[in-house]
């Protein structure tokens, strides 16, 4: 069996060499041509898969590494009788604490006050749902938002654990922090294009918080941008981008966050969204189950400094020392402002996965070991525990 594969997904070797042979190309060139006598297509986001792709190949199975899938047709891929996978849910704890890390940055700088407790959650899935939960452990007041979700509530709650009540779209933004957390859907009664408009966005409360970690068309940029530039000030956090790869510089410039799509992006999350895949393709074409079947790895330590703990912000110290999103949204902004007009659309792509790639190391809250944590309050020890961390038992 022959396996066409986007060669940045992680680990594709690894995972996927057992299955087949392995044909691994950069994930945005992959063309019609290299699927004539493929069984099996494998990619990230960025690759369009649909007719223009995978008509007349000898494709039978496609996936994708990565939970969204706006990126593939997939009505076009039933008619054609071509299996389809993604990774739904696979991103969701690094997708998590993105959010954490970036309510960590702006608590230090001062951007939210500590006693801020009120997030709207739009989109309760796979991630949304995940996120509120986790603000409902650390003592945040959730309000989430999600119609279709809603409506399939009224039988039965499928995806939801008991304590969700659905409200109104008016109530989530009327927050002080709003999270969104929706695919990018262009039809039907509740579609996502757009849905952030210049009449949505001036709902948000003077001082409001806005992460934009769903995908980019989600949210008007250009109404963001006005209301950045002349309406009551708001903070905003940005990792997804309309026209990815290219980014607006004037927003990207005057967010409080600007990050190049990497929400999603750790070690944990990459591992299992491969083997998701890796199980699917396997029962698809009634192959052996792969040995590779673990994430591995052990624990990272990381010794908690005396300084972190000096007040009561130790435990945002340590979730912000982890994401580190000053540094990389510092270099992002660089990057796009430093863009020339005219610039070659491949360089701008190559420019951005570049950017992206280092994060793929980045380790998730459940694999790392907090040591000497013994300067800390017994509040912010739970706190760090029910974020995700393990703590060193104290001595």
């Amino acid at each position: 069996m022959k396996i066409v594969a986007d060669q940045d997904i992680f680990a594709i070797e690894e995972i996927f060499q057992p299955l087949g042979e392995l044909v691994l190309l950069p994930g945005r060139s992959i063309s019609r041509r290299d699927l004539v006598d493929a069984d099996a297509l494998l990619v990230r986001s960025v690759q369009k898969v649909g007719r223009d792709l995978l008509a007349g190949t000898g494709v039978r199975f496609a996936g994708t590494a990565t939970s969204g899938v706006d990126h593939v047709d997939t009505r076009w891929l039933r008619e054609a009788g071509i299996a389809f996978a993604h990774a739904r849910g696979a991103n969701a704890p690094a997708v998590v604490e993105y959010c954490l890390g970036a309510l960590a940055r702006l608590t230090l700088a001062g951007c939210i006050d500590r006693s801020t407790r009120r997030v709207g959650v739009i989109g309760a899935g796979a991630i949304g749902g995940r996120l509120a939960r986790k603000l409902q452990t650390l003592d945040y007041e959730v309000i989430v938002c999600d119609p279709p979700l809603a409506k399939a509530a009224e039988k039965s709650r499928p995806n939801l654990e008991p304590g969700f009540e659905f409200q109104s779209m008016e109530a989530a933004l009327d927050c002080d922090i709003v999270s969104l957390h929706v695919p990018l859907t262009h039809a039907g009664r509740h579609a996502t294009a757009g849905m952030l408009d210049a009449d949505a966005l001036a709902r948000l409360r003077p001082g409001a918080v806005l992460l934009q970690t769903s995908r980019g068309g989600v949210v008007d940029e250009q109404a963001l941008l006005a209301r950045l530039s002349g309406g009551p000030e708001i903070h905003c956090v940005i990792d997804v981008w309309e026209n990815e790869p290219a980014v607006n510089a004037a927003l990207a410039g005057m967010a409080s966050l600007a990050t190049p799509h990497i929400a999603g992006y750790s070690e944990q999350a990459k591992w299992a969204a491969g083997l998701m895949l890796a199980r699917q393709l396997a029962a698809h074409f009634e192959l052996p189950r792969s040995e590779t079947d673990s994430m591995g790895g052990s624990p990272s330590i990381l010794d908690v400094r005396p300084e972190w703990a000096r007040d009561d912000m130790g435990h945002w110290r340590i979730i912000d020392h982890c994401m580190a999103l000053a540094d990389l949204s510092s270099q992002f902004k660089r990057r796009v402002a430093a863009d020339e007009p005219g610039r070659s659309p491949d360089l701008t792509a190559k420019e951005f996965d570049r950017m992206r790639t280092p994060r793929l190391r980045r380790q998730e809250f459940s694999a790392i070991r907090l040591r000497d944590a013994e300067p800390l309050t017994n509040r912010q020890r739970s706190w760090l525990a029910d974020a995700g961390f393990t703590l060193q038992p104290v001595r």
